[in-house]
C-alpha cells in the first residue's frame, strides 16, 4: 500500500462514516496522549477506517487498552515517520507492527481472558411434554406411572425420555433433572403440583 495523500479531519467528520472525507481514507492517525483517547477510538468503530494511535508508550496497561478500544496498530514515543508508515500500511493489510514483547503481552492477555471467560452453556431446548416428562421423572415416577399420568402409551414415554436425556447429555434418569436445572435453570414440579394434576386428571377420567 502507498501513502499518497494525508489530511487534518475533524473528529466529527471522520465519525461521520457516510462524510466523504472518511471515505477517501484507509487510516485514522489519532495523538494517544489526547482527552478520553480510548473513547475517541471506540466511537470510530463503524467507520471504515484503520486507526492507530501515535506517541504510544509501551506499557501493557496502555497497548491493551488501546487494543481493547478498537486501535489497528500503533506507534511508540520513541517511533519516528517510517515506524508510522509501516504501522499504518500494517493496520490497513490487518496485520501487526509492534516489538515482540508487546506481542507477547497481548497474546498472554488474550490467553488471560479466555480462561477467565464464563463457560458458555449449550443451547439446550425441551418441548412442554418433555418438561412434563421430566417433571415426573424428578419425582421419582416410573414409565407406567408417566405413562397413565400424562394420557400417553408406553412407547411414547420413553422415545420423550430418550430425547430429554439425549438433549441433556445425561446417562441416568437420576441426573437428567440436576443436569437442565445445571443448563437451562429448569426446575421440577412441586410434589403439590403433580398432586393437584393428578387430582385433576382422576376427575377427567370420572367424567
Amino acid at each position: 500500500m502507498d501513502i499518497n495523500e494525508v489530511t487534518l479531519c475533524s473528529l466529527r467528520e471522520i465519525n461521520d462514516h457516510t462524510h466523504a472525507e472518511a471515505l477517501r481514507y484507509d487510516a485514522a492517525l489519532i495523538n494517544a496522549s489526547a482527552p478520553n483517547v480510548e473513547q475517541v477510538i471506540s466511537s470510530l468503530s463503524k467507520v471504515p477506517l484503520a486507526v492507530i494511535a501515535l506517541g504510544v508508550e509501551e506499557t501493557e496497561k496502555q497497548v491493551i487498552g488501546l487494543a481493547e478500544s478498537g486501535a489497528a496498530g500503533y506507534v511508540p514515543l520513541s517511533g519516528d515517520i517510517d515506524d508510522v508508515v509501516r504501522s499504518t500500511r500494517a493496520a490497513v493489510r490487518r496485520e501487526m507492527h509492534c516489538s515482540p514483547d508487546i506481542a507477547f503481552q497481548l497474546w498472554r492477555h488474550i490467553g488471560l481472558m479466555a480462561s477467565q471467560a464464563p463457560e458458555q452453556k449449550p443451547a439446550v431446548h425441551l418441548t412442554r411434554r418433555e418438561q412434563e416428562v421430566l417433571s415426573l421423572i424428578s419425582l421419582g415416577a416410573s414409565n407406567q406411572q408417566i405413562s397413565r399420568e400424562l394420557f400417553i402409551e408406553l412407547r411414547t414415554v420413553k422415545n420423550h425420555v430418550h430425547n430429554i436425556l439425549r438433549k441433556l447429555g445425561a446417562k441416568r434418569r437420576g441426573e437428567a433433572a440436576a443436569r437442565a436445572h445445571e443448563l437451562v435453570g429448569w426446575s421440577a414440579v412441586t410434589p403439590s403440583d403433580a398432586q393437584g394434576r393428578r387430582s385433576r386428571n382422576l376427575g377427567r377420567r370420572g367424567s
